[in-house]
């Protein structure tokens, strides 16, 4: 027989701690490898003693219990703009040699279920899942982003105003940004607020524009495709789109192209410098109307850095 349970916990101290330093590094690097995807969650029928139990997705071992009889391991994923952070424990086993600490490969065998052919697999944490519910988190993540192995990244603080290129995962370089005018995150049209999310570079500009708003773009616009699936989910559910214009934005945003810009969770978000100097001194950094603002020698390097199609995170 098979027991499961799963539970979505906020991120170990040792996160919450590097966070302190360089948020940046911190998201990037946590303390075990991301996981990639999580394996499908096993049947509940009765697992055969002395057959290999294997995990779901990359991790760490969090604590081997006493004879080796019990393995929890703790998983690291990214969905959206988040770094989270989910706990699995395995009991009833026997032949595990892993030790606390040990890094753990999606698909590993972990040790062998126990004489009893009884493998229970709970959560101790925050919230615990039923087995239904925990076949449904790994359906849902059987493949997951990995930003750190993208090509080219922009990873963007909206805390510290900061800007972050990375190709593969190694700094290239850092600018000062400035947000929209108005504190908190995006919910809907010309709220004046920055986005959170992941999302990806849909379109590109350099030269003149069009319209009363030309000298803001500072010559230069890289357009991200907001709203993405968790906007449109969050829409949805607040009743400001239909299911089919919430299908039609996550399935554009998971392919990297531009999602429907008519619905009332607004679009046009981007980044391009300004009409002239800025300092977060003076604005406090706030100054568009949702778009990330570059300084206009910054924004130039850049244009010519990130390709479309790029990642972008937002948090």
């Amino acid at each position: 027989m098979l027991l499961v349970g799963w539970t979505v916990l906020s991120p170990p101290a040792q996160a919450a701690e590097a966070s302190a330093v360089d948020a940046f590094e911190a998201y990037l690097r946590p303390p075990a490898p991301p996981a990639d995807g999580f394996e499908p969650l096993p049947g509940a029928s009765r697992s055969p003693a002395g057959s290999e139990v294997r995990a779901l997705a990359h991790g760490r071992v969090a604590e081997v219990g006493a004879e080796g009889r019990s393995l929890t391991l703790d998983h690291f994923y990214y969905e959206n703009h988040e770094l989270r952070h989910v706990r699995s424990e395995y009991a009833e086993l026997e032949g595990v040699t892993l030790r606390a600490g040990a890094s753990v490969t999606r698909g590993q065998p972990l040790g062998r279920v126990g004489t009893k052919g009884r493998l229970a697999v709970s959560l101790h944490a925050e919230k615990r899942l039923s087995a239904a519910e925990a076949r449904s988190f790994t359906e849902a993540r059987a493949r997951l982003p990995l930003p750190g192995k993208e090509p080219v990244l922009l990873l963007v603080s909206q805390a510290s105003n900061e800007l972050r290129l990375y190709e593969r995962g190694r700094e290239v370089s850092r600018v000062e940004v400035g947000f929209g005018q108005a504190e908190g995150r995006k919910q809907v049209r010309g709220d004046n607020r920055t986005p959170s999310g992941m999302y990806f570079v849909v379109q590109k500009h350099r030269g003149r524009f069009s319209g009363a708003y030309e000298a803001y773009y500072g010559g230069h616009w890289i357009r991200v495709n907001y709203p993405n699936a968790y906007d449109a989910e969050r829409g949805l559910t607040q009743g400001l789109i239909t299911r089919e214009a919430r299908n039609r934005i996550a399935q554009a945003w998971e392919e990297r192209k531009a999602t429907d810009a008519s619905t009332r969770l607004g679009s046009g978000i981007g980044f391009h410098g300004w009409a002239g100097e800025w300092s977060l001194e003076e604005t406090g950094g706030r100054l568009s109307w949702g778009c990330i603002v570059l300084h206009n020698p910054d924004i130039a390097r850049l244009f010519d850095q990130v390709p479309e199609g790029a990642m972008v995170i937002l948090f």
